[in-house]
């Protein structure tokens, strides 16, 4: 003979209902429950203060790599624009001569603008570096248009190599600005 138990309905039904009584009174007894939503305020706070921390620090890495980017470019450049700037110091120097240093800096200012927009875009990167090495590359672009100028007009006598040049005077001005917020 086989035996079947049955359940009364009601007391099925009177097990389920004492079973979810005693979840809602264990649920009022607790602070803060897994899944609900609600977190300790100290939890919050750490959780905050780690996640600034690493903001923080992927902001300072990217500075750090942009200003020593932009570095490395700038040293093989200004070598450039000095040597251009120096030979023309000579009472006696001519355009046959300078020619090879016109040249070697606009190689180097082509190179070096070529990489400003990828250090620019640099993410995490602070505004004020981006924003400084922003206006370098402005400045760079105008020295470089002020240098082919002066490099097209050269048959027209002594006049066409001013004596100052007012882009090379921003674009070092622009430079002292970068290296100040780089460190």
């Amino acid at each position: 003979m086989t035996g079947r138990t049955r359940i009364h309905p009601f007391r099925g039904r009177g097990g389920a209902a004492l079973a979810a009584g005693v979840s809602l009174l264990a649920l009022a007894g607790c602070g803060s429950v897994s899944g609900t939503g609600s977190a300790d305020p100290q939890d919050v706070a750490a959780y905050q203060s780690t996640i600034a921390s690493s903001r923080a620090a992927a902001a300072a890495a990217a500075g750090k790599s942009a200003c020593a980017s932009w570095q490395s470019g700038y040293d093989v450049r200004v070598v450039a624009s000095r040597a251009t700037v120096n030979f023309t110091k000579d009472p006696k120097w001519t355009w046959e001569g300078i020619t090879g240093l016109l040249n070697a800096e606009f190689a180097a200012i082509t190179t070096e603008t070529n990489k400003l927009p990828g250090i620019i875009a640099t993410e995490n990167l602070a505004p004020t570096i981006k924003t400084s090495i922003s206006d370098y590359k402005t400045k760079l672009d105008a020295y470089s248009e002020a240098l082919r100028a002066d490099q097209s007009a050269r048959g027209s006598g002594d006049a066409t190599w001013s004596r100052s040049n007012p882009a090379f005077t921003a674009l070092n001005d622009a430079a002292t600005a970068v290296k100040r917020i780089c460190t």
